[in-house]
């Protein structure tokens, strides 16, 4: 990583060195994962189960456009939250860095750093939340994928450029608190490197710009790990892809909701054949005669085999 910038090369280096070992602790840490259940599930209305079987794609969607964005900008709290914390007994510029930081992300957003598109499955295919959320109020669907095939060929379609990952959601705020404060504990000494160098404004400032950058790239990559404990029912797991802010994802697409438009990528999960799709959970409210046939047509027209057709075990009936 070369960063150039107008401060001294001594700073320069300090800063690469600060990004190998946050990189370094994010590849660590995540080797520390479990691995995920045989099946996988994603939850879908009858539209895009039809999709999903007709086209063999899956969405992986901007993260920032998710339906509830503020997962992502939880872990970034928590970040903000522990470096308050770490730099109240500190020296003065390490104050007025956290102050800064809360300013700097506050003028540029955090979805300006970089691209981070994700597709959600679960470890449970019949839950009532996420029937309820995510599978049409009860009526839809819940596609069964096999996690280790579906997963190795999703990571090694970006295994030349190292910018996918599939990984469980961990639920421990506890944890992420540790990781962040570790991210933050390699960061802190390089807040006062400007002190003593009589370094032009311009230059201070761009340093501390830089700093900020880094930090909260950093931040927001522990954060895509996490999600708060009320929603640990989805153990979610999750397919990740992330570009930096100069890089552009390549055959982005986009789709329509009211008053946006929002990006995605196609990964096409049929490359691997038969083996990836294994089973359909319908829905506890859906209509069973009615979503099985459709099921089995959808099945039948995208010329899908061996895919087993369940009925949710729940007892629930939508109001509608």
């Amino acid at each position: 990583m070369a960063i150039k910038q107008p401060y001294p090369q001594d700073m320069r280096d300090a800063l690469d060195v600060f990004c190998r070992k946050a990189q370094n602790l994010v590849v660590k840490w995540v080797k520390t994962l479990s691995e995920p259940a045989p099946l996988i599930y994603h939850h879908t209305n009858d539209v895009g189960l039809r999709g999903i079987l007709e086209t063999g794609q899956l969405w992986l969607t901007d993260i920032f456009k998710l339906n509830d964005p503020s997962e992502v900008y939880y872990g970034f709290s928590r970040a903000v939250d522990i470096l308050k914390i770490k730099v109240a007994s500190g020296p003065p510029e390490c104050i007025r860095f956290a102050d800064g930081l809360i300013a700097f992300v506050e003028r540029n957003g955090i979805e300006k750093l970089g691209h981070y598109l994700i597709c959600s499955f679960s470890s449970c295919g019949d839950d009532l939340g996420q029937w309820r959320a995510y599978g049409d109020d009860g009526r839809g669907y819940a596609l069964g994928f096999d996690a280790e095939v579906l997963g190795d060929e999703y990571t090694s379609c970006g295994a030349q450029l190292e910018n996918t990952e599939s990984f469980p959601i961990t639920y421990n705020d506890a944890e992420l608190d540790r990781m962040l404060g570790r991210i933050i504990d390699l960061m802190l000494p390089l807040v006062s490197s400007p002190v003593g160098k009589h370094l032009d404004k311009i230059s201070c400032l761009a340093y501390l710009a830089d700093l900020c950058t880094w930090l909260t790239v950093y931040a927001l990559r522990f954060s895509l790990f996490f999600k708060h404990y009320a929603y640990e029912n989805e153990q979610e797991y999750r397919f990740l892809e992330f570009y930096g802010a100069n890089m552009v994802p390549a055959n982005v697409k986009l789709r329509g909701r009211p008053y946006s438009l929002i990006r995605y990528r196609e990964f096409d999960w049929r490359r691997v054949g038969d083996k990836a799709l294994r089973e359909i959970v319908m829905g506890p409210a859906a209509d069973r005669k009615k979503s099985s046939q459709f099921a089995k047509d959808c099945l039948r027209l995208s010329n899908a085999r061996n895919v087993r057709i369940i009925f949710s075990a729940i007892p629930y009936r939508t109001v509608r």
